[in-house]
């Protein structure tokens, strides 16, 4: 049979299987196939390492037994009973090729190992045949310029063009293997199954090794994958041939692809630590393979070069900023990779690499990353700056840009980027997000800056006045400077400076995170999250107007949420001068600073818990949430895009969230219209009962009933889509005892 003249029969412990082949037995063969890679011990494959299911995992595989696939983390989608592997509900490239990841049958797998539940293993073999089945080879040659992310395939494109990217094929042999390991014991794991496995298995291998892209992050997973299927399946005769081919992509990237500080060059945090940890996930399985010959020192001390670059402007909790197109999570660099590295290198930097860093404040002027910091602890003041070149298509034009956290807070964190690539539509919401006019940034008429090419003028970490001063042509006709003081490693003072001879509307923003801001006087204003804040002074030219707006940012795929801006607007007269603007930003935790009145304090108990939400299952998610947001004064601050529109909506005073969505567990929404209020209504403080029943009559509400008695005047009434909402003016809230 095919698959048996694909390996290497004469390999010690193949002995059975060679016997049953040479006498034609090939159903013995497999038999003896399968009892060979269940008591095989000489391999080391990663599943090993995660056999455990999160609460995540058990989501995304009970999701996956009703082929509704978490294809990213979010939307979610059905793919129908007969699951439509072109099915592509929004027309983002990056959703389609990440179908053909599979991501969601490790989890299965997981969920397989935690549960033993057969249902499981059942549902990813028969995935995985209806996968294979539907999507058989098409040649689509080396990805060279024709990547999908950057647009230059069309969304019209044939599936193969999908399916069989040399980048899913890559990313799919990383996975596969590791979905191997959790299923192989199961009884569903039948020999006819292993046959199937691995002639799909060899097939990927075998067409990426004739179809690596010429350079670039793809490469690299690429070869990642080409060293797994090496390391991990050396029975298949071509299986040296792999390990040498990725090894040798391996090895020449990290000296093309980074510089010599240790810096990606797609200048991406998210791209940087994905070559990290694909080029450490194939040194990590050569290692526990016994394979240490395969990676050179310099390329390990590059490795570390690139770790300690990377940790230098993260986060306590170990997320990075949203810099271009990087997304909000926890990364494995933090722990795990950083324990590898400083095993595969006995060198004294690579011992030190784990230890907390004698200096706080870091920069590194050959590629553009800066970050001041206080600390390395959960209480410490922190801001990453993004002053580099624009970098590759990931990149932004967003120079000088920076994040913001402080006291276990993101306070002001960067626009992301929402999606990648896809019709017109998909491409509108991208160049928003992408906008300079989304960053913490001064704007000639909202126009994107020009290539950047900054300058930096001075850098000084150290000391009770520290200082970053960069500068770039903004505009044809327009330099700006931005200087950003850290006094004290308490507060930052951000100078920006333009000249030259171009006119029109400048606007800068002060970006802020999805809490509350008040203007406690002209010009300063109070910014809070729940543990943390800030107060923020801004000044700008006379005439300068200044106000509180609103806009979007991204921290994950196709997830948004509103948060507050502060915007500052003057114009620029023909034949100005140099025109300043200073802010400054005062950091602090919520017991050093509250806004909050006497009476509200009463109210914080610091032993008990706190309500964050209510949460409510409704028909229409987005028609309800926009009423309430009219009607009832809410605020939109989060709201997912699919089949649940799960929506976040907080209320005037900024402190109390409602989540409205619906239930993918649940074929129909509640009928409120039909349930007593008394079995559940939301209750508001009305200054004028029955102001408000005139108001929200015209609204589309209806009246059930308006009481009145000493000391309490309320009506309840019912939303347009029959949700019992009450308005309530009592003599003593209910809050205070």
């Amino acid at each position: 049979m095919e698959v048996f003249s694909l390996l290497d029969l004469d390999r010690p412990g193949l002995e059975s299987v060679k016997a049953a082949c040479d006498g034609a037995r090939w159903n013995e063969a497999a038999d003896a196939l399968l009892e060979y890679y269940r008591n095989r011990q000489d391999v080391y494959m990663p599943g090993h390492d995660s056999r455990e299911a999160a609460e995540k995992d058990m989501l995304w595989a009970d999701d996956a037994l009703r082929h509704t696939f978490h294809v990213l983390e979010e939307p979610v989608w059905n793919y129908g009973k007969d699951i439509d592997w072109q099915y592509w509900p929004v027309k983002n490239i990056e959703m389609r090729v990440q179908l053909h990841r599979q991501g969601w049958w490790t989890s299965l797998g997981r969920a397989y190992r935690s549960t033993g539940k057969e249902k499981y293993a059942r549902e990813y073999v028969a995935e995985f045949r209806d996968w294979v089945k539907k999507n058989p080879y098409k040649p689509f040659g080396t990805d060279q310029g024709g990547t999908v992310s950057s647009g230059a395939i069309g969304v019209d494109s044939p599936n193969e063009c999908f399916a069989w990217r040399p980048l899913e094929i890559g990313i799919r042999l990383l996975r596969w293997e590791l979905q191997f390991d959790l299923f192989l014991n199961s009884k569903n794991f039948t020999p006819e199954f292993l046959l199937e496995f691995l002639r799909s298995y060899h097939r990927n291998a075998t067409v990426l090794m004739g179809s690596f892209s010429p350079e670039g992050n793809h490469l690299i997973h690429q070869s990642s994958g080409a060293v797994r299927a090496g390391i991990c399946f050396p029975e298949f005769r071509d299986a040296e041939s792999w390990l040498e081919a990725g090894v040798k992509n391996l090895n020449a990237e990290i000296k093309r692809q980074t510089f010599p500080d240790g810096c990606h060059f797609e200048l991406d945090p998210g791209y940087h630590i994905g070559f990290v940890e694909s080029y450490d996930d194939a040194i990590q399985v050569a290692v526990k393979n016994g394979r240490t010959d395969l990676f050179p020192k310099e390329c390990l001390e590059q490795l570390v070069r690139m770790t300690r670059y990377y940790l230098d402007y993260c986060y306590p909790d170990g997320t990075h900023p949203c810099f271009s197109d990087a997304r909000r999570h926890e990364d494995l660099a933090d722990s795990v990779l950083l324990a590898d590295v400083s095993r595969y290198l006995d060198t004294v930097e690579a011992k030190q690499i784990t230890d907390v860093p004698a200096y706080k404040s870091s920069g590194h002027p050959d590629t553009g990353f800066y970050c001041f910091r206080s600390g390395w602890m959960d209480d410490s003041i922190i801001m990453p700056i993004k002053a580099t070149e624009r970098g590759a298509w990931h990149a932004q034009p967003d120079f000088g840009t920076f994040e913001l956290w402080a006291y276990g807070r993101k306070l002001m964190p960067d626009a992301g980027s929402y999606t990648y690539s896809g019709d017109a539509g998909i491409e509108k919401e991208r160049a928003y997000f992408k906008a300079t006019a989304r960053h913490n940034a001064l704007t000639l008429d909202d126009r994107n800056y020009d290539a950047p090419h900054p300058k930096v003028l001075a850098w000084r970490p150290e000391g009770n006045n520290q200082l970053l001063c960069m500068q770039h042509e903004a505009y044809a006709g327009l330099t700006r400077r931005r200087s950003i003081e850290f006094t004290a490693e308490e507060y930052f003072t951000v100078t920006d400076e333009v000249w030259g001879p171009a006119s029109g509307r400048l606007t800068l923003r002060n970006c802020l995170g999805p809490g509350s801001v008040e203007e406690t006087a002209p010009g300063e204003y109070v910014y809070t999250d729940g543990d943390a804040g800030l107060r923020i002074s801004v000044s700008g030219p006379a005439g300068s107007k200044l106000g509180i707006a609103s806009d979007w940012f991204s921290e994950a795929m196709h997830e948004r949420a509103l948060r507050p801006v502060i915007r500052l607007d003057v114009e620029r007269a023909p034949g100005s001068g140099v025109q300043r603007f200073v802010t400054v930003l005062r950091p602090f935790a919520n017991n050093q600073n509250s806004i909050m009145d006497k009476n509200e304090e009463k109210l914080i108990k610091p032993d008990g818990f706190v309500l964050e939400h209510p949460a409510i299952d409704v028909a229409d998610p987005v028609a309800v949430a926009a009423w309430w947001c009219e009607n009832l004064g809410f605020t939109i601050t989060r709201q997912k895009d699919d089949e649940t529109h799960t929506t976040f909506i907080v209320d005037a005073s900024g402190r109390v969230a409602i989540e409205m969505y619906r239930a993918r567990t649940q074929p129909v929404a509640p009928d409120y219209a039909s349930m007593d209020p008394l079995t559940l209504h939301f209750g508001f403080t009305s200054k004028d009962v029955d102001a408000d029943i005139e108001r929200l009559t015209k609204a589309g509400a209806t009246l059930v009933v308006h009481e009145k008695s000493p000391g309490f005047d309320g009506a309840m009434m019912r939303d347009p889509f029959g949700i019992p909402i009450q308005f309530v003016k009592r003599e003593k809230s209910v809050l205070l005892k």
